[in-house]
């Protein structure tokens, strides 16, 4: 009975809802890909205060670009948790809120203890962000489209990381307070979704789930003018239900993949300002090569968006992956076996810059967009916004890990052993997909899970 409950969704063709509902889902990663790297951007300025001159040590600058990490830890998982017991936009509304207020308090900020504090209390929206708004997207997207939707907030990560590097860019020659701005800027489009989401319904799934069918059935009828949503059985909330002998696997490759991927991408992509003056870039040219190199995860998203319905989520994971590996491993090298001042000239420099794009692109078409898809498709309505900020959470640990190694490392072997580094956490999440990662394309939410 399960399997045919949701025909009507299932079945649906795109229409403007559809893309109405994703948008505003996807515009909390956009808001996260947007902080998450306009930080990168600030360490820039900021180290160079006297009220932050602890963000000069390696543990200082480690801790503060990894705080809203900390905060997404446990963000992700015990909101995501509440998600499941209380509907998808209790949270999905109360999230924002809260990403407008510590924002505000970011760009107050008086010293660093004041600025790690808020910033790890904004974690807690963001991470609740990353379980809810996939979590909407895929109970009402079509399953042949379904993919594609789930990618596009992998998109919506690079376009605000694109946007924060260019903001940072603009802002740099306005002196030593610029950096509040930039934060202040990502307030505007916070209130605007905020806005916007109270139109979006409670997710037929989850309110069928919950014994709520004649609710269930109107939500349906106004998605995709229809209802057949059959009287399911009641499902249980337990976040114990992870581990169940049928979940156990998908759940440990989703957070050891994921937890691979955050660890050389999160270390690359807020780090990747101060590597390219390690490199021999000027200050402001390491910032504008930063906004050109997010731009070209923009292009690898759009590439996981257009394939990974048709090619299926473990080829496109898997060359994700491999690129990292590739592209970091040579970078490691380069660094270890060229002199210091000759890392940005002739064809070094021209190899670096290749590199960065193919980590970039291949990323972002990988995994970068793909943890997503199946932290969607692995579990089931029950748990699976559980089962999202379990991956988010996981991945979070990765992320600080290697936020805050990368700068020891650098600090006592130079800067290829960091690249290494990252380069065997890519090789890892390669190993984990070709042995571990189920294909789950074209088929039902209960198809996949019960």
């Amino acid at each position: 009975m399960a399997k045919a409950a949701y025909t009507a969704l299932d079945t649906a063709k795109t229409t403007r809802t559809h893309y109405r509902i994703t948008l505003l889902s996807v515009a909390g990663t956009f808001l996260d890909g947007y902080d998450i790297s306009i930080i990168g951007v600030a360490l820039t300025i900021i180290t160079a205060l006297s009220a932050f001159s602890y963000a000069t040590t390696p543990l200082g600058k480690g801790l503060m670009a990894a705080s809203t990490t900390i905060g997404m830890l446990f963000g992700a998982l015990s909101i995501g948790y509440i998600t499941d017991l209380r509907g998808r936009k209790f949270m999905y509304l109360w999230d924002m809120v809260i990403f407008i207020v510590f924002t505000a308090a970011i760009a107050l900020s008086f010293n660093f203890w004041s600025l790690f504090i808020f910033r790890l209390i904004l974690g807690l929206a963001i991470g609740a962000d990353y379980a809810i708004g996939a979590t909407i997207i895929s109970e009402f997207t079509p399953k042949k489209s379904r993919g594609k939707f789930l990618a596009s907030d992998g998109l919506a990560w690079w376009v605000g990381a694109a946007f924060a590097f260019v903001i940072g860019y603009l802002l740099l020659p306005f002196g030593a307070n610029s950096w509040r701005w930039m934060f202040a800027i990502g307030i505007v489009p916070a209130l605007i979704v905020l806005v916007l989401r109270r139109t979006v319904p409670e997710s037929a799934r989850w309110l069928a789930s919950q014994g709520r069918i004649a609710e269930a059935r109107n939500t349906e009828k106004t998605i995709t003018g229809r209802s057949d949503i059959l009287r399911v059985a009641k499902q249980k909330v337990s976040f114990w239900t992870l581990f169940d002998k049928k979940y156990i696997k998908n759940t440990i490759y989703f957070g050891a993949a994921w937890f691979a991927y955050d660890v050389a991408f999160y270390g690359i992509g807020l780090f990747t300002p101060t590597i390219l003056l390690l490199l021999g870039l000027s200050h402001s040219l390491s910032i504008l090569g930063s906004a050109i190199f997010a731009s070209m995860a923009i292009l690898g998203s759009v590439f996981c968006i257009l394939t990974v319905d048709r090619w299926g989520r473990k080829p496109v994971t898997i060359l994700g992956f491999t690129g990292m590996f590739i592209s970091l491993l040579v970078l490691a090298l380069i660094a270890m076996n060229t002199p210091t001042d000759a890392f940005a000239v002739g064809s070094t420099g021209v190899l670096i810059a290749a590199m960065y794009i193919l980590f970039e692109v291949t990323q972002s078409w990988g995994m970068g967009s793909t943890d997503f898809v199946y932290g969607q498709e692995l579990f089931p309505t029950s748990i699976r916004a559980t089962g999202q900020g379990w991956g988010t959470s996981i991945s979070r640990i990765g992320a600080i890990l290697g936020l805050t190694t990368f700068p020891t490392i650098v600090a006592l072997y130079g800067l290829g052993y960091g690249l290494l580094f990252f380069a065997i956490a890519g090789l890892a999440g390669m190993l984990l997909t070709i042995f571990m990662a189920p294909e789950t394309k074209t088929k039902s939410l209960e198809e996949l899970t019960e």
